[in-house]
Protein backbone atom coordinates (compact mmCIF):
# COMPACT_ATOMS: atom_id res chain seq x y z
CA UNK A 1 0.00 0.00 0.00
CA UNK A 2 1.42 3.18 -0.69
CA UNK A 3 2.45 5.59 2.27
CA UNK A 4 0.73 9.03 2.31
CA UNK A 5 3.83 10.18 4.64
CA UNK A 6 7.11 9.30 1.94
CA UNK A 7 5.87 8.23 -1.04
CA UNK A 8 6.91 10.91 -3.42
CA UNK A 9 4.34 12.00 -5.36
CA UNK A 10 5.51 14.70 -7.34
CA UNK A 11 8.47 12.88 -8.72
CA UNK A 12 6.86 10.32 -10.46
CA UNK A 13 3.44 9.14 -12.02
CA UNK A 14 3.41 5.22 -11.08
CA UNK A 15 2.03 4.16 -7.39
CA UNK A 16 2.68 0.93 -8.07
CA UNK A 17 5.96 -1.16 -9.38
CA UNK A 18 9.66 -0.29 -9.65
CA UNK A 19 11.47 2.68 -11.23
CA UNK A 20 15.25 3.42 -12.05
CA UNK A 21 17.08 4.86 -14.51
CA UNK A 22 16.10 7.76 -16.47
CA UNK A 23 16.02 7.43 -20.18
CA UNK A 24 14.98 8.39 -23.36
CA UNK A 25 14.26 12.03 -22.79
CA UNK A 26 13.08 14.23 -25.78
CA UNK A 27 10.88 17.28 -26.72
CA UNK A 28 8.57 17.32 -29.00
CA UNK A 29 6.19 19.33 -30.31
CA UNK A 30 6.47 21.52 -26.91
CA UNK A 31 5.99 18.64 -24.90
CA UNK A 32 8.90 16.59 -22.78
CA UNK A 33 8.82 12.74 -23.05
CA UNK A 34 10.81 11.51 -20.57
CA UNK A 35 11.12 7.46 -20.22
CA UNK A 36 12.23 5.35 -17.24
CA UNK A 37 13.24 1.77 -16.16
CA UNK A 38 9.78 0.31 -15.19
CA UNK A 39 8.65 -3.06 -13.77
CA UNK A 40 4.52 -2.51 -12.85
CA UNK A 41 4.71 -6.21 -11.83
CA UNK A 42 6.44 -5.85 -8.89
CA UNK A 43 9.40 -3.63 -6.58
CA UNK A 44 12.17 -5.22 -7.64
CA UNK A 45 14.23 -5.20 -10.75
CA UNK A 46 13.00 -8.03 -12.83
CA UNK A 47 12.29 -7.95 -17.02
CA UNK A 48 12.74 -4.04 -17.68
CA UNK A 49 10.43 -2.09 -19.28
CA UNK A 50 9.90 1.73 -20.38
CA UNK A 51 7.45 3.65 -18.41
CA UNK A 52 6.73 7.05 -19.62
CA UNK A 53 5.56 10.32 -18.86
CA UNK A 54 5.12 14.00 -20.45
CA UNK A 55 4.65 17.57 -19.50
CA UNK A 56 4.28 20.61 -21.38
CA UNK A 57 6.02 22.44 -18.13
CA UNK A 58 8.34 20.12 -16.01
CA UNK A 59 6.13 20.57 -13.34
CA UNK A 60 3.01 18.73 -14.05
CA UNK A 61 2.96 15.35 -15.50
CA UNK A 62 1.12 13.01 -17.01
CA UNK A 63 1.51 8.78 -17.24
CA UNK A 64 1.77 8.15 -21.47
CA UNK A 65 1.53 4.83 -22.51
CA UNK A 66 5.05 2.42 -22.44
CA UNK A 67 7.87 2.59 -24.57
CA UNK A 68 9.68 -1.04 -25.48
CA UNK A 69 8.73 -3.57 -23.24
CA UNK A 70 10.22 -6.88 -22.90
CA UNK A 71 9.49 -9.23 -26.46
CA UNK A 72 9.49 -12.85 -25.85
CA UNK A 73 12.43 -14.63 -28.78
CA UNK A 74 13.68 -11.22 -28.96
CA UNK A 75 16.61 -9.29 -28.38
CA UNK A 76 15.22 -7.79 -25.37
CA UNK A 77 12.90 -10.70 -24.10
CA UNK A 78 14.33 -10.39 -20.66
CA UNK A 79 14.65 -6.56 -20.38
CA UNK A 80 14.57 -2.96 -22.38
CA UNK A 81 17.73 -1.89 -20.57
CA UNK A 82 18.96 1.98 -20.31
CA UNK A 83 19.18 4.45 -23.55
CA UNK A 84 18.57 7.74 -25.02
CA UNK A 85 15.63 9.38 -27.18
CA UNK A 86 15.93 11.39 -29.79
CA UNK A 87 14.52 13.47 -33.07
CA UNK A 88 16.07 12.01 -36.06
CA UNK A 89 16.14 14.45 -38.52
CA UNK A 90 18.70 12.24 -40.83
CA UNK A 91 15.44 10.24 -41.85
CA UNK A 92 13.41 13.63 -42.07
CA UNK A 93 13.63 16.67 -41.21
CA UNK A 94 10.69 17.12 -39.01
CA UNK A 95 12.59 14.50 -36.78
CA UNK A 96 11.33 11.32 -36.70
CA UNK A 97 11.07 9.90 -32.82
CA UNK A 98 13.68 7.56 -32.17
CA UNK A 99 14.60 5.51 -28.62
CA UNK A 100 17.96 3.89 -28.85
CA UNK A 101 18.66 1.46 -26.05
CA UNK A 102 20.06 -1.98 -24.34
CA UNK A 103 18.83 -5.07 -25.12
CA UNK A 104 18.78 -8.43 -23.01
CA UNK A 105 17.51 -11.81 -23.83
CA UNK A 106 18.15 -13.62 -20.58
CA UNK A 107 19.68 -16.46 -22.83
CA UNK A 108 23.13 -16.20 -21.57
CA UNK A 109 25.15 -12.80 -19.07
CA UNK A 110 22.87 -9.75 -19.56
CA UNK A 111 26.17 -7.89 -19.06
CA UNK A 112 26.50 -8.04 -22.41
CA UNK A 113 23.28 -6.07 -23.86
CA UNK A 114 22.62 -5.21 -28.07
CA UNK A 115 21.67 -2.04 -29.32
CA UNK A 116 18.38 -2.12 -30.57
CA UNK A 117 16.63 1.22 -32.49
CA UNK A 118 12.97 1.81 -32.26
CA UNK A 119 10.80 4.73 -34.19
CA UNK A 120 7.49 5.94 -32.32
CA UNK A 121 4.58 7.57 -33.57
CA UNK A 122 4.51 11.82 -33.43
CA UNK A 123 2.54 11.55 -30.01
CA UNK A 124 4.98 8.70 -28.54
CA UNK A 125 1.76 6.88 -28.04
CA UNK A 126 3.09 3.57 -29.53
CA UNK A 127 6.12 2.08 -31.18
CA UNK A 128 5.36 1.80 -35.18
CA UNK A 129 8.94 0.05 -35.36
CA UNK A 130 9.80 -1.96 -32.90
CA UNK A 131 13.24 -2.46 -31.38
CA UNK A 132 16.12 -4.02 -33.90
CA UNK A 133 19.61 -4.60 -33.12
CA UNK A 134 21.71 -2.08 -34.90
CA UNK A 135 25.07 -3.29 -32.86
CA UNK A 136 26.34 -6.31 -31.43
CA UNK A 137 28.89 -6.99 -28.42
CA UNK A 138 32.18 -5.97 -29.43
CA UNK A 139 34.72 -8.71 -30.14
CA UNK A 140 36.80 -7.08 -27.27
CA UNK A 141 38.98 -9.53 -25.20
CA UNK A 142 38.46 -9.48 -21.62
CA UNK A 143 34.99 -7.34 -21.87
CA UNK A 144 32.89 -8.12 -18.44
CA UNK A 145 30.47 -6.20 -19.80
CA UNK A 146 28.62 -3.32 -22.23
CA UNK A 147 25.62 -1.22 -21.75
CA UNK A 148 24.15 2.14 -21.54
CA UNK A 149 24.18 3.54 -25.43
CA UNK A 150 24.38 7.41 -25.38
CA UNK A 151 24.29 9.31 -28.32
CA UNK A 152 26.02 12.54 -29.70
CA UNK A 153 26.96 14.92 -32.51
CA UNK A 154 30.54 16.33 -33.23
CA UNK A 155 31.70 18.04 -36.02
CA UNK A 156 28.99 17.14 -38.25
CA UNK A 157 28.83 13.62 -37.83
CA UNK A 158 26.71 11.04 -35.11
CA UNK A 159 28.42 9.52 -32.68
CA UNK A 160 27.44 6.87 -29.75
CA UNK A 161 29.19 5.43 -26.93
CA UNK A 162 28.34 2.74 -24.22
CA UNK A 163 29.79 2.29 -20.66
CA UNK A 164 31.86 -1.00 -20.57
CA UNK A 165 34.75 -2.28 -18.41
CA UNK A 166 37.83 -4.54 -19.62
CA UNK A 167 39.73 -7.12 -17.97
CA UNK A 168 43.86 -6.73 -17.92
CA UNK A 169 47.17 -7.90 -16.79
CA UNK A 170 46.38 -5.49 -13.70
CA UNK A 171 42.62 -5.77 -13.33
CA UNK A 172 39.68 -4.57 -14.46
CA UNK A 173 39.46 -1.27 -16.29
CA UNK A 174 36.54 0.72 -16.92
CA UNK A 175 36.43 1.85 -20.62
CA UNK A 176 33.88 4.11 -23.00
CA UNK A 177 33.61 2.31 -25.99
CA UNK A 178 32.70 4.89 -29.25
CA UNK A 179 30.49 4.14 -32.74
CA UNK A 180 29.69 5.60 -35.39
CA UNK A 181 26.16 6.00 -36.31
CA UNK A 182 25.53 8.84 -39.00
CA UNK A 183 23.29 6.05 -40.04
CA UNK A 184 21.67 4.63 -36.43
CA UNK A 185 20.49 1.61 -38.50
CA UNK A 186 24.07 0.77 -38.76
CA UNK A 187 26.74 1.14 -36.27
CA UNK A 188 30.27 0.75 -36.56
CA UNK A 189 32.57 -0.09 -33.86
CA UNK A 190 35.86 2.41 -34.35
CA UNK A 191 37.21 2.28 -30.36
CA UNK A 192 37.41 3.86 -27.29
CA UNK A 193 36.47 7.14 -26.23
CA UNK A 194 38.32 7.25 -23.20
CA UNK A 195 39.86 5.04 -20.57
CA UNK A 196 40.20 4.52 -16.95
CA UNK A 197 44.12 3.99 -16.81
CA UNK A 198 43.66 7.85 -17.97
CA UNK A 199 45.40 9.55 -15.12
CA UNK A 200 42.79 12.20 -14.20
CA UNK A 201 39.68 9.35 -14.90
CA UNK A 202 41.34 7.21 -12.56
CA UNK A 203 41.32 10.24 -9.62
CA UNK A 204 37.83 11.07 -10.40
CA UNK A 205 36.00 8.33 -11.53
CA UNK A 206 37.39 5.02 -10.70
CA UNK A 207 35.54 2.19 -11.13
CA UNK A 208 35.36 -1.23 -12.64
CA UNK A 209 32.46 -0.67 -14.87
CA UNK A 210 30.81 2.79 -16.47
CA UNK A 211 27.83 2.79 -16.66
CA UNK A 212 25.03 5.27 -18.30
CA UNK A 213 27.71 7.63 -19.82
CA UNK A 214 26.32 10.94 -20.59
CA UNK A 215 28.49 13.38 -22.92
CA UNK A 216 27.26 16.83 -23.47
CA UNK A 217 28.14 20.45 -24.08
CA UNK A 218 27.94 22.76 -21.22
CA UNK A 219 28.63 26.12 -22.24
CA UNK A 220 32.17 26.09 -23.81
CA UNK A 221 33.00 22.59 -22.00
CA UNK A 222 32.15 19.27 -22.09
CA UNK A 223 30.98 17.10 -19.67
CA UNK A 224 31.16 13.41 -19.08
CA UNK A 225 29.16 11.64 -16.21
CA UNK A 226 30.07 8.49 -15.38
CA UNK A 227 27.83 6.16 -12.80
CA UNK A 228 30.45 4.09 -11.54
CA UNK A 229 30.00 0.21 -11.24
CA UNK A 230 31.76 -2.56 -9.24
CA UNK A 231 31.44 -6.35 -9.97
CA UNK A 232 29.25 -7.68 -6.76
CA UNK A 233 31.93 -9.88 -5.20
CA UNK A 234 34.01 -6.33 -4.62
CA UNK A 235 31.39 -3.57 -3.77
CA UNK A 236 28.07 -5.42 -2.41
CA UNK A 237 25.36 -3.22 -4.10
CA UNK A 238 27.71 -2.52 -7.60
CA UNK A 239 26.47 0.78 -8.08
CA UNK A 240 28.57 3.56 -6.37
CA UNK A 241 27.87 7.12 -7.44
CA UNK A 242 27.85 9.49 -9.99
CA UNK A 243 31.09 11.54 -10.99
CA UNK A 244 32.21 13.97 -13.71
CA UNK A 245 34.65 14.64 -15.84
CA UNK A 246 35.43 18.42 -17.55
CA UNK A 247 37.61 18.39 -20.49
CA UNK A 248 37.48 18.70 -24.15
CA UNK A 249 36.68 16.93 -27.21
CA UNK A 250 39.28 16.63 -29.94
CA UNK A 251 39.40 14.60 -33.26
CA UNK A 252 42.09 12.06 -33.99
CA UNK A 253 43.87 11.25 -37.13
CA UNK A 254 40.51 9.04 -38.21
CA UNK A 255 37.99 11.81 -37.65
CA UNK A 256 37.49 9.76 -34.65
CA UNK A 257 35.89 12.01 -31.34
CA UNK A 258 38.46 11.29 -28.37
CA UNK A 259 37.99 12.72 -24.69
CA UNK A 260 40.58 14.53 -22.55
CA UNK A 261 39.72 15.13 -18.98
CA UNK A 262 40.81 17.89 -17.53
CA UNK A 263 39.13 17.84 -13.77
CA UNK A 264 36.20 16.19 -12.18
CA UNK A 265 34.29 15.67 -9.35
CA UNK A 266 30.53 13.99 -7.69
CA UNK A 267 27.57 14.78 -9.52
CA UNK A 268 25.58 14.27 -6.51
CA UNK A 269 26.93 13.90 -2.73
CA UNK A 270 23.98 12.52 -1.46
CA UNK A 271 23.61 8.99 -0.88
CA UNK A 272 20.45 8.48 -3.11
CA UNK A 273 21.81 9.47 -6.19
CA UNK A 274 22.54 7.32 -9.70
CA UNK A 275 22.13 7.00 -13.43
CA UNK A 276 21.08 10.40 -14.62
CA UNK A 277 20.40 11.38 -17.91
CA UNK A 278 21.37 14.77 -19.69
CA UNK A 279 19.00 16.17 -23.04
CA UNK A 280 20.12 19.46 -24.55
CA UNK A 281 17.55 21.87 -24.70
CA UNK A 282 18.09 23.58 -27.65
CA UNK A 283 14.98 25.95 -27.48
CA UNK A 284 16.09 27.77 -24.22
CA UNK A 285 19.67 27.20 -24.55
CA UNK A 286 20.59 24.43 -21.60
CA UNK A 287 21.22 21.34 -20.64
CA UNK A 288 18.86 19.28 -18.13
CA UNK A 289 19.35 16.35 -16.07
CA UNK A 290 17.15 14.00 -14.09
CA UNK A 291 18.69 11.50 -11.62
CA UNK A 292 17.85 8.34 -10.26
CA UNK A 293 16.35 7.83 -6.54
CA UNK A 294 16.61 4.60 -5.27
CA UNK A 295 15.40 2.97 -2.18
CA UNK A 296 17.92 3.66 0.77
CA UNK A 297 20.33 1.42 2.13
CA UNK A 298 18.19 1.04 5.36
CA UNK A 299 15.13 -0.04 3.50
CA UNK A 300 15.10 -3.52 3.68
CA UNK A 301 13.87 -5.81 0.80
CA UNK A 302 10.60 -6.76 2.65
CA UNK A 303 9.82 -3.28 3.45
CA UNK A 304 9.83 -2.44 -0.45
CA UNK A 305 8.20 -5.61 -1.47
CA UNK A 306 5.39 -4.43 1.27
CA UNK A 307 4.97 -0.84 -0.09
CA UNK A 308 4.57 -1.86 -3.56
CA UNK A 309 7.10 0.44 -5.02
CA UNK A 310 10.71 1.39 -5.56
CA UNK A 311 12.73 4.36 -6.76
CA UNK A 312 11.34 7.75 -8.24
CA UNK A 313 13.13 10.00 -10.48
CA UNK A 314 14.34 13.32 -9.19
CA UNK A 315 13.21 16.73 -9.91
CA UNK A 316 14.67 18.30 -13.57
CA UNK A 317 18.20 20.09 -12.61
CA UNK A 318 20.12 22.57 -15.05
CA UNK A 319 23.52 22.30 -15.45
CA UNK A 320 26.24 24.70 -15.57
CA UNK A 321 29.94 24.72 -15.54
CA UNK A 322 31.90 27.21 -12.93
CA UNK A 323 35.34 26.88 -13.16
CA UNK A 324 36.20 23.44 -12.50
CA UNK A 325 33.11 22.61 -10.93
CA UNK A 326 30.00 21.42 -12.47
CA UNK A 327 26.93 22.96 -10.50
CA UNK A 328 23.15 21.76 -11.13
CA UNK A 329 20.09 24.09 -10.16
CA UNK A 330 16.10 23.53 -10.54
CA UNK A 331 14.84 25.04 -13.36
CA UNK A 332 12.65 28.29 -13.01
CA UNK A 333 9.57 26.44 -14.04
CA UNK A 334 9.39 24.16 -11.25
CA UNK A 335 8.41 27.26 -8.95
CA UNK A 336 4.53 26.54 -10.91
CA UNK A 337 4.64 24.06 -7.80
CA UNK A 338 4.27 26.21 -5.36
CA UNK A 339 1.33 26.96 -3.72
CA UNK A 340 1.05 28.69 -0.05
CA UNK A 341 4.07 30.61 1.55
CA UNK A 342 5.18 29.06 5.06
CA UNK A 343 5.07 31.26 8.09
CA UNK A 344 9.10 30.29 9.07
CA UNK A 345 9.99 31.11 12.47
CA UNK A 346 12.61 34.23 11.87
CA UNK A 347 14.66 34.33 14.51
CA UNK A 348 17.11 36.03 13.44
CA UNK A 349 21.09 35.24 13.25
CA UNK A 350 20.27 32.55 10.58
CA UNK A 351 18.28 30.71 13.39
CA UNK A 352 15.34 30.62 11.66
CA UNK A 353 12.99 26.94 12.12
CA UNK A 354 10.42 25.61 10.71
CA UNK A 355 8.67 22.40 11.48
CA UNK A 356 6.29 20.14 8.56
CA UNK A 357 3.96 17.23 9.45
CA UNK A 358 3.71 14.80 6.75
CA UNK A 359 3.23 14.92 4.18
CA UNK A 360 6.20 16.70 3.78
CA UNK A 361 6.22 18.76 0.77
CA UNK A 362 7.77 22.03 0.50
CA UNK A 363 10.33 24.60 -0.62
CA UNK A 364 12.80 26.50 1.34
CA UNK A 365 15.22 29.14 -0.39
CA UNK A 366 18.35 29.17 2.22
CA UNK A 367 21.28 31.94 1.97
CA UNK A 368 23.41 30.38 4.90
CA UNK A 369 24.11 27.10 6.89
CA UNK A 370 20.82 24.66 7.20
CA UNK A 371 20.15 21.41 8.50
CA UNK A 372 16.93 18.97 8.59
CA UNK A 373 16.67 16.91 10.93
CA UNK A 374 13.80 14.05 11.33
CA UNK A 375 11.85 14.81 14.74
CA UNK A 376 10.29 11.67 15.92
CA UNK A 377 7.11 11.08 17.26
CA UNK A 378 9.02 9.79 20.48
CA UNK A 379 11.28 13.01 20.99
CA UNK A 380 13.97 11.48 19.04
CA UNK A 381 16.17 13.57 16.49
CA UNK A 382 18.00 12.53 13.36
CA UNK A 383 19.77 14.62 11.62
CA UNK A 384 18.97 14.40 8.02
CA UNK A 385 21.26 16.17 5.56
CA UNK A 386 23.32 19.23 6.97
CA UNK A 387 24.70 22.49 4.72
CA UNK A 388 27.44 24.57 5.71
CA UNK A 389 26.43 27.74 4.40
CA UNK A 390 26.25 29.64 0.80
CA UNK A 391 22.96 30.04 -1.16
CA UNK A 392 20.82 26.86 -2.06
CA UNK A 393 17.23 25.84 -2.72
CA UNK A 394 15.43 22.76 -1.13
CA UNK A 395 13.16 20.41 -2.45
CA UNK A 396 11.51 18.05 0.22
CA UNK A 397 8.64 15.83 -1.61
CA UNK A 398 7.16 12.82 1.05
CA UNK A 399 10.63 10.51 1.50
CA UNK A 400 13.32 12.66 -0.68
CA UNK A 401 15.13 15.77 0.33
CA UNK A 402 16.98 17.48 -2.56
CA UNK A 403 19.35 20.09 -1.65
CA UNK A 404 21.14 22.25 -4.74
CA UNK A 405 23.33 24.85 -3.36
CA UNK A 406 24.33 28.05 -6.04
CA UNK A 407 27.57 27.41 -6.33
CA UNK A 408 28.49 23.78 -5.09
CA UNK A 409 27.60 20.14 -5.40
CA UNK A 410 23.75 19.07 -4.93
CA UNK A 411 22.51 16.29 -2.32
CA UNK A 412 19.64 14.26 -2.89
CA UNK A 413 18.57 11.33 0.16
CA UNK A 414 15.80 9.21 1.45
CA UNK A 415 14.46 9.15 4.37
CA UNK A 416 11.18 7.14 5.95
CA UNK A 417 9.27 8.69 8.67
CA UNK A 418 6.47 7.31 10.86
CA UNK A 419 3.05 8.34 11.59
CA UNK A 420 3.66 11.65 13.95
CA UNK A 421 7.01 12.46 12.80
CA UNK A 422 7.92 15.64 12.24
CA UNK A 423 10.50 17.30 9.85
CA UNK A 424 12.54 20.36 11.44
CA UNK A 425 14.17 23.11 9.04
CA UNK A 426 16.60 25.33 10.87
CA UNK A 427 18.85 27.60 9.93
CA UNK A 428 19.33 30.75 7.36
CA UNK A 429 15.88 30.54 5.66
CA UNK A 430 14.82 33.70 3.66
CA UNK A 431 11.74 31.83 2.12
CA UNK A 432 9.12 28.66 1.80
CA UNK A 433 6.42 27.50 0.26
CA UNK A 434 4.36 24.64 0.23
CA UNK A 435 4.39 22.49 -2.84
CA UNK A 436 1.09 21.57 -4.70
CA UNK A 437 0.04 18.17 -5.11
CA UNK A 438 0.49 16.40 -8.33
CA UNK A 439 -2.20 18.05 -10.75
CA UNK A 440 -3.10 17.36 -14.90
CA UNK A 441 -0.03 18.85 -17.04
CA UNK A 442 -0.65 21.65 -18.68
Amino acid sequence: MTSALHFPALHRTHPRGWINDPNGIMRVDGRWHVYFQYNPHSARHERIHWGHMSSADLAHWRPEPLGPVPRDGEADADGCWSGVGLLDRRMDPAGVPTLVYSGVDGQGDNAFSRVLVARADRALEQLVDPGRVVAEVPPIPGLIGVRDPFVFEFEGRRWAIQGAGVRGESGVTPVILLFSCDDLEQWEYVGELLRGDDPVAAEHAPAELWECPQLVRVGQQWVLMLSLWYRPEVVARSTVQVNYLLGELEADGRGCPRFHARSGGRVDEGPDFYAPQAVVDAERDRVLLWGWSWEALSRTQAQTDAQGWAGCLTFPRVLSVEGDRLVTGFPPELTALRGAPLLIDQAGGGRSRMELSGPYRAEFQVEGPVTVDLLSADGTLTELLAHDGGGASLMIDGGILELLPASGTGRTMRFYPSEGDRVLVRGALIGGWELGSQGASV
